[in-house]
């Protein structure tokens, strides 16, 4: 945000987009639900997922046949992420840190796996719709490493479980029922007390679950929970990500780039699409980069990684 505003641009929440504005196919603007018109001077530029941006705002019949096939034939995550937020009495007391009292100032942990089998077994269940008996996920307390993020003596929380957007026992739809949502709470923090014994009944001042379907819900881009914006296997990635006509974020609409997570080289919070789109941007449209390379870039390149 920092950045926008340093450079003078504008950010504009709960405006929702009615129509990429295309001429002559040529991307002119966009046009918003409300009927207000923004004009571009150099470009539109989406980094929403590619079907928004083409079949819904841009829509078919400015498109080529075989352009739209390519769109369609686009595949999303068969998982997302089912987060439990704590706000907590004291931070866990690990019963590792018995043996390794460093234990308790770990930054990240992976939690109900005992082995490489069990990993496998819950990947598995989520290609047809189950969660398993027990939870395994990622965990972090940030407050052991940042203290504003919680009063002194207590913690905050995150619990990150890889799951199913489509249950095989109520669909997506399920994720929303409240009582549901309570035992899936429950669940994943019987997990915890198993590593993190202190961590029981009223030690949980306070919670707050999202659901793989909590995220198609708050971002429209993340279709099926889908927060890389795309199924990442050999014909989604590299310059099939999307596909071979935008994978350098130019499109066959002029003036109109793509960027983010469903474009090379992906998602992750690597921040990568963004840096590749604003230059290709700035190449295509000729405009003058005010911004330096990355040091680690800069050292890819004496490497020989990059060009």
């Amino acid at each position: 945000m920092k950045s926008i505003f340093e450079n003078q641009g504008q950010i504009r929440t709960s405006a929702q987009i009615k129509r990429i504005i295309v001429e002559n196919n040529t991307a002119k603007g966009v046009e918003l639900d409300d009927g207000t018109q923004i004009m571009a001077n150099k470009a539109v530029v989406s980094t929403i997922d590619i079907h928004q941006t083409f079949l819904k705002y841009v829509g078919e019949d400015k498109l080529e046949r075989d352009f739209v096939d390519m769109i369609n034939a686009w595949q999303w995550e068969k998982w997302s992420l089912l987060d439990l937020h704590l706000a907590l009495e004291e931070p866990p007391r690990f019963k590792a840190a018995d043996s390794n009292p460093d234990v308790d100032k770990a930054f990240m942990y992976v939690l109900g796996y005992e082995n490489s089998d069990e990993l496998r077994k819950q990947w598995d269940m989520m290609a047809t719709g189950d969660l398993p008996d027990t939870a395994g996920y990622i965990a972090c307390f940030p407050s052991v490493h940042d203290p504003y993020q919680a009063p002194p003596g207590r913690a905050s929380g995150l619990l990150s479980q890889m799951a199913p957007f489509d249950l095989k026992d109520g669909g997506s739809e399920k994720w929303l029922k409240y009582r549901f949502r309570e035992q899936i709470a429950e669940y994943q923090l019987k997990t915890l007390e198993k590593y993190a014994p202190n961590i029981a009944g009223d030690k949980v001042m306070w919670w707050n679950i999202t659901t793989p379907a909590d995220i198609q819900n708050k971002f429209a881009n993340m279709v099926k929970g889908s927060y890389k914006q795309g199924m990442y296997h050999p014909l989604q990635m590299g310059y099939l990500r999307p596909n071979q006509e935008c994978s350098h974020n130019v499109t066959p609409v002029k003036n109109l780039f793509v960027g983010g997570a469903g474009v090379w080289p992906g998602g992750c919070v690597i921040w990568g699409p963004g840096y590749v789109c604003a230059n290709t941007v700035a190449e295509e449209c000729g405009i003058d980069k005010w911004w330096q390379e990355p040091e680690m870039v800069i050292k890819a390149r004496e490497s020989g990684y990059l060009p």
